[in-house]
């Protein structure tokens, strides 16, 4: 009886190192998170800065030691699953012109391939965009 707990314990001080590492990849794991997308407009004179979610994050992948001609390489990204439209007015419109924004919101997000006819495959950009010669709203 005595030996078998001390296995036991055994067995869980050697797993501690994977449980803990296992929690800190999740952290990095495809996901919902905050973005602020810079609107500039010179026909209004404005810009502005919307915030909404986005998905970003790893996704497991195994890379093949040998890419096959015939057989097609799949990747999997973080990719939208759900998502819905807003639209905002952008301030200082003359009159006749739609001032409308319409821009996606992510309500979930999944690992799956991209989908290049209708999505952005490209990495959100880690610099923040901001106005360049307009005053700002």
């Amino acid at each position: 009886m005595y030996s078998q707990a001390r296995m036991l314990i055994t067995v869980l001080v050697m797993l501690l190192p994977v449980l803990v590492g296992a929690e800190s990849e999740c952290k990095a794991c495809c996901d919902l998170t905050n973005i602020s997308i810079t609107v500039e407009s010179e026909e209004c004179g404005s810009c502005i800065s919307i915030s909404t979610t986005s998905c970003a994050g790893l996704c497991q992948t195994q890379e093949r030691a040998y890419r096959s001609p015939v057989a097609p390489y799949v990747q999997n990204t973080c990719n939208f699953r759900e998502w819905r439209y807003e639209t905002v007015e952008l301030p200082g419109c003359p009159a006749g012109l739609d001032a409308s924004f319409t821009y996606p919101v992510a309500l979930s997000c999944e690992c799956s391939q991209c989908d290049t006819d209708s999505t952005d495959c490209g990495a959100l950009s880690a610099h923040h965009s901001g106005c360049h010669a307009l005053p700002h709203y």
